[in-house]
């Protein structure tokens, strides 16, 4: 759907939960695999803690956003299907629009209350879908971890999904903010323990794993 016809007119809840995607379709596999076989020649990746990935229900993952790297990455590393929350600039394009689509992405308008894209994130986890998210909102000018935004623990809360911490590292060497493509360095991915949502601080518990795991955002030395 091209973005000048996202508002044309408001949907039922049932026809957006008909459109989204919640399985790994070919064009999403399409996508991991390939990312798969390029990181892997360029990047070298180190990816731990899958185990911590619930291997089926609905489940927030909260990341860290170094680079344009995070979403193939967090793609190929998780055992199962992502539903992608991203910026609608991010779809500018006529193919890359399509290929987000055919992944089953949310795409978000920022800095306003989307409520058609919440409504999603919360159809997917509705229907025991995984989301993964970036709560800083945006990619980190040094590799230091910024604030989490409140709406992952928003719709995780109202479905009750687990949050589990995703700390990536490496990315801001391999494809920093000022330039205009990546170059060979290596990535490394940890999946923390899962925290229940539910609980006050939530959030905050989430956002310390990943601090924590992400240490100074560059790949680690050992």
């Amino acid at each position: 759907m091209a973005e000048n016809e996202s508002h044309s007119k408001p949907r039922s809840d049932k026809a957006e939960s008909a459109e989204i995607l919640t399985h790994v379709t070919p064009t999403y596999w399409l996508c991991r695999e390939s990312s798969r076989l390029a990181y892997t020649l360029f990047f070298r990746p180190k990816i731990s803690g899958r185990e911590h990935l619930p291997a089926e229900g609905p489940v927030v993952l909260v990341s860290n956003h170094q680079s344009f790297l995070d979403i193939p990455l967090i793609s190929f590393a998780a055992t199962r299907h992502v539903s992608f929350v991203a910026r609608q600039s991010l779809a500018k394009s006529a193919l890359l629009r399509r290929i987000m689509k055919g992944c089953g992405a949310v795409l978000v308008q920022p800095e306003s209350a989307d409520r058609g894209a919440l409504r999603d994130m919360n159809a997917h986890l509705a229907a025991g879908d995984c989301l993964g998210l970036f709560p800083e909102g945006t990619r980190s000018q040094d590799g230091s971890v910024g604030e989490f935004r409140a709406g992952a623990l928003m719709v995780a809360k109202r479905n009750r999904a687990p949050l589990v911490p995703i700390a990536i590292r490496g990315g801001l060497q391999a494809w920093p903010r000022k330039s205009s493509f990546p170059k060979p360095a290596r990535l490394w991915l940890r999946f923390g323990a899962p925290i229940d949502s539910s609980v006050p601080d939530a959030l905050e518990k989430a956002r310390d794993a990943v601090v924590e795991m992400v240490g100074d955002g560059r790949f680690p030395s050992s």
